[in-house]
């Protein structure tokens, strides 16, 4: 073994003894240094978990068991909660090995670990918008993956939130009375999110700012487009019941 090297692996040594509270792997096969993280792992001792799958990831890398070791490393860290190291991990891990027996697998994690990150609506959406990139991703290499269909309920409901803030602005700027912004965002909810539930309420505002302009024809065009679209909507309905009350 090169001098460099080992003095590496003897120093990764020494700091998992100090940093587990005394985690001994001196000496373990691989085999044993696996099993050691996998039930430290699974009795949720994640620092000791840790500390015996990166050992094992750096001193094994030929392990018939070396790709799993990396996938459950993530998982530990996603277990922690340390969703960005968890979804950095994954994502190293679905690239060195795209064919790989973990790659589907490794690929998901990616999208749900950013999608554990995806904050409210309001705020910045970098790590939805991260999220349903992987998935995607997922469904684009791995279509017959078993994780296909959970990917699609994550992408689903990230895409109502991206279309729920994107609503949030054109209100934002509509009672601002910011008028042309407000009618950029509302339209890009009926352009990227279609079938999303903020969808009829983009309509229904656009109509409300479409009046205040006096645009008549915008209006309307807005208002059969909410009726033809959704019909079946809160804001069709209202609409219908406005219309009711004002017929003589």
């Amino acid at each position: 073994m090169h001098a460099r090297t080992a003095c590496l692996l003897l120093g990764l040594a020494m700091s998992v003894a100090c940093a587990s509270g005394g985690l001994r792997l001196a000496g373990l096969t691989a085999d044993e240094v696996l099993a050691l993280g996998l039930e430290r792992a699974e009795n949720r001792k994640w620092d000791d978990a840790i500390a015996a799958l990166e050992a094992f990831t750096f001193q094994f890398p030929t392990h018939d068991r070396y790709q799993e070791g990396r996938f459950r490393l993530g998982k530990v860290y996603y277990e922690k909660k340390e969703f960005i190291t968890a979804a950095a991990e994954f994502a190293r891990l679905a690239d060195d090995y795209p064919s790989g027996p973990w790659a589907d697998d490794a690929r998901f994690a990616v999208c749900e670990s950013y999608s554990r990150l995806s904050p409210k609506p309001p705020l910045d959406q970098e790590y939805t918008a991260s999220a349903i990139e992987h998935c995607e991703s997922l469904f684009a290499y791995y279509p017959d993956s078993e994780f296909v269909e959970r990917g699609r309920t994550i992408v689903a409901e990230l895409r109502e939130k991206l279309a729920t803030k994107s609503y949030l602005q054109g209100e934002y700027y509509f009672k601002r009375k910011a008028y042309d912004s407000a009618i950029l965002s509302l339209n890009n909810v009926l352009t990227s999110y279609p079938n999303s539930e903020a969808a009829p309420r983009a309509l229904l505002k656009l109509i409300l700012t479409y009046d205040e302009l006096g645009y008549a024809d915008e209006a309307r065009d807005a208002r059969e487009r909410l009726l033809r679209d959704y019909p079946e909507s809160a804001e069709a309905r209202e609409i219908r019941d406005v219309e009711d009350a004002n017929d003589p």
